[in-house]
C-alpha cells in the first residue's frame, strides 16, 4: 500500500461500505430495491426514458426493464407519451412512488442517527452535508442535466 496514502480516506470508504450495507437491508425491509430507489429518485425530477433511466442509473437497458415492468405492475411508475417524440414513451412517478420515495427516504433519515453517537451528531451532519454538495456539484459539473435536488431538497 503507498506510505503517503492518507489514512482518512481508508477509513471514508469503511464507513460508505458499512452505510450502503445497512442502506440496502432498509431498503429491502421496505419492499424497495437500491436500483428501484434511484429510479424513483430519477424520476422525481420528471418523466424520462427507460434508457435514461439506465444510463443515469449505470445498469443495462435489460435489467432496467426488468425493474421497470416490476415497478409499473407495482404502481409506481407509470407510461406517459412523450411530447416530443410521438413514436416513444416515458415513464413518470405515479403518486404512489413519489410516496414510496417519501417514505424511504423518511426512514433513511430516521436511520442515520441510531448509527452515531449523539455528541458526534452535528459535526457529522454537517460532514455528510458537505459530502452532497461536492458530489452534486461534481456531478452538475460533469452532466448539467442530472443535477441532483439535494442541495435543495423538494417536498
Amino acid at each position: 500500500m503507498d506510505d503517503k496514502l492518507d489514512r482518512r480516506l481508508i477509513l471514508a470508504a469503511r464507513a460508505v461500505v458499512f452505510l450502503f450495507r445497512e442502506f440496502e437491508q432498509l431498503a429491502r425491509q421496505h419492499d424497495i430495491t437500491v436500483p428501484q430507489y434511484r429510479f424513483l429518485m430519477f424520476l422525481k425530477r420528471g418523466p424520462k426514458r427507460a434508457g435514461e433511466l439506465a444510463v443515469e442509473a449505470q445498469i443495462r437497458k435489460p435489467t432496467a426493464s426488468a425493474l421497470i415492468a416490476d415497478m409499473e405492475r407495482r404502481g409506481l411508475i407509470a407510461r406517459e407519451k412523450d411530447e416530443e417524440d410521438a413514436r416513444s414513451v416515458k415513464l413518470r412517478l405515479t403518486e404512489l412512488g413519489l410516496e414510496k420515495h417519501r417514505a424511504f427516504e423518511l426512514e433513511l433519515a430516521r436511520f442515520l442517527p441510531t448509527v452515531l453517537y449523539e455528541g458526534d451528531m452535528e459535526k457529522m451532519l454537517d460532514a455528510f452535508s458537505e459530502l452532497a454538495y461536492i458530489l452534486d456539484t461534481r456531478r452538475y459539473e460533469a452532466s448539467p442535466h442530472l443535477a441532483d435536488e439535494m442541495a435543495a431538497p423538494q417536498e
